[in-house]
């Protein structure tokens, strides 16, 4: 009979600290270091955008984007660590380096760099470690913002309203989560107008 090692991640200082170029962020998946390209300005805003709604109405702290370390090796070290576009939660948001535990939401703006396997391969992880709700957005060629609100139903992420353009995602208050409204295409204007 074999014992094998317990498996180990990158020690969180090493995540935090490591380099990419521009337009890149580095994750953790499958305890190795991993550059994924991020979008542009437009995805940026929308991300901030929405980090603000979240904050607003749901009178919590939102970051944008957030370190959010998903899985954990016994020795600490990071596993599964992922950076979405903004991470919705407690004051640790801004205390610590890489929030560490299951957020109330997150939000990935998705950019046309992104490969169907990375986001389903994001949508499982954030599922597998008991995220209650993921809002998805992108950007249409025609300068169009489509969101879609989803939840987790344990074995798969359940559609809960999609909503595009001027057409407002409105969600009720529930056990799990309190209301939610937003224009989609209100987020690519600034707040004042």
């Amino acid at each position: 009979m074999s014992l094998s090692a317990p498996r180990l991640g990158v020690p969180q200082d090493t995540w935090t600290t490591a380099t990419a170029g521009f337009n890149e962020r580095i994750e953790v998946v499958d305890g190795e270091l991993t550059i994924r390209r991020i979008g542009g300005n437009p995805h940026h805003h929308i991300a901030q955008r929405l980090a603000h709604e979240f904050e607003t109405q749901w009178d919590r702290y939102a970051t944008a984007p957030g370190n959010w370390a998903l899985q954990l090796a016994p020795d600490g070290s990071v596993l599964q660590g992922r950076i979405p576009d903004v991470l919705v939660n407690g004051e640790s948001l801004i205390t610590e380096e890489v929030y560490r535990g299951t957020p109330d939401a997150a939000v990935e703006v998705w950019s046309p760099g992104n490969t169907l396997a990375e986001m389903n391969d994001k949508r499982a992880q954030y599922r597998h470690a008991g995220l209650p709700v993921l809002l998805e957005a992108y950007l249409s060629d025609g300068a169009t913002v489509h969101l879609e609100w989803l939840t987790n139903a344990g074995t798969h992420w359940a559609s809960t309203t999609v909503a595009a353009g001027d057409t407002p995602l409105s969600i009720a208050a529930t056990s799990t989560h309190p209301a939610f409204s937003v224009i989609p295409n209100a987020l690519l204007r600034r707040p004042s107008t």
